[in-house]
């Protein structure tokens, strides 16, 4: 089978084809001297170098009807909706018939649920912004420190900051995705999939988001 896992981060299983653009990730790649050079202007380091280059921006490079699973956790709200439509009509031009697609992205409408909560039990002199702030990826400045020149440079060649660019709620996503053609969505929780028997592989320590889980078939 072949199995993407785009955007994967530090998760990269084995079995899997895990895609990422970021430059640090790629650079840890580069036998002996990669994860020096990347300590200049990151100091993320991961154990894995399971990983291959993939912009989400362009065209994918896999034939049609050829992959078995596309994974993305926590990346979709990252995409324009330029690049949104982008990845939903590569996603299924390359997927086999019957094969699946599966989406995580942060809940909205839990977020508002838990802003919500947390503001009429909270009182006035308390600040209530700070989780929904975090929630929704807003507001973040200063969250990469006091960079040098250098930093500054790589971080503006990555687009940073890597803020939200949409937000989806379990109606939303699902309307977004069936848009392209997809079909018999499914509505789960963290670690536990219908169509995907490895699922543990790439959700398999603990939630640590708000989420929609939303799977569905080509």
């Amino acid at each position: 089978m072949i199995k993407l896992n785009l955007g994967c981060g530090s998760v990269r299983p084995q079995s899997w084809i895990n895609t990422d653009s970021s430059l640090n990730a790629n650079v840890q790649r580069i036998p002996l001297i990669g994860k020096s050079i990347a300590r200049l202007f990151n100091p993320v380091q991961y154990d894995s170098s399971n990983i291959v280059y993939m912009n989400l921006n362009k065209k994918w490079r896999y034939a049609d009807n050829s992959i078995d699973i596309v994974y993305a956790s926590h990346l979709f709200e990252h995409l324009s909706l330029k690049a949104t439509a982008i990845f939903l009509k590569e996603a299924y031009r390359t997927l086999k018939p019957g094969g699946v697609m599966r989406i995580v992205v942060p809940d909205l409408f839990q977020i508002s649920k838990k802003y919500i909560n947390e503001y009429e039990k909270l009182d006035s002199n308390q600040d209530t912004t700070i989780f929904i702030m975090w929630a929704i990826n807003m507001h973040r400045e200063g969250q990469y420190g006091n960079p040098n020149f250098f930093k500054k440079l790589v971080y503006e060649f990555q687009g940073y900051p890597h803020q939200h660019k949409y937000m989806y709620d379990p109606k939303s996503l699902s309307h977004t995705v069936l848009k392209y053609g997809f079909e018999s969505p499914l509505l789960l929780e963290y670690g536990v999939s219908t169509y995907i028997n490895e699922i543990k592989d790439v959700e398999g320590t603990k939630e640590s988001y708000l989420s929609v889980y939303l799977e569905v078939k080509k």
